[in-house]
């Protein structure tokens, strides 16, 4: 790993303090991702009007399973993608309706806010 990309990646560690910027799990300088907030591409269109860039401003410490899940989303849309999950989970999990029932597991119901929508605060 070079200098100036270490240094970056240092940055961008550091802008949550240790912390996914989307779900606020600790995350280790080791094994975090770094996410770009506004996706370079998104589904491979190469002529999009609106896409991100590699400054630091566009990037996020992420943990894998945030980025993973993010994939090439805007975060509005992966907002709304993890409002469906919820839906989906209640809808097509018998499990999950199960634990529910036996109240081994609670529905929360509250809106998705980021951890660097709340950190800015």
């Amino acid at each position: 790993m070079d200098k100036k990309f270490k240094k970056k990646r240092q940055v961008v560690f550091e802008k949550y303090n240790g912390h996914c910027a989307y779900c606020g799990c600790e995350i280790t300088f080791e094994n975090f991702h770094v996410d770009h907030i506004k996706p370079l591409l998104r589904g491979y269109r190469k002529n999009e009007v609106d896409k991100g860039t590699s400054k630091i401003d566009n990037l996020a410490p992420s943990c894998a399973s945030c980025n993973c899940s993010k994939c090439d989303f805007t975060v509005e849309r992966w907002r709304n993608e993890l409002e469906l999950k919820k839906e989906r989970i209640k809808r097509d999990v018998p499990t999950f309706n199960l634990l529910l029932r036996f109240g081994c597991i609670a529905e929360i119901d509250k809106p998705i806010i980021f951890y660097f929508e709340k950190f800015n605060k």
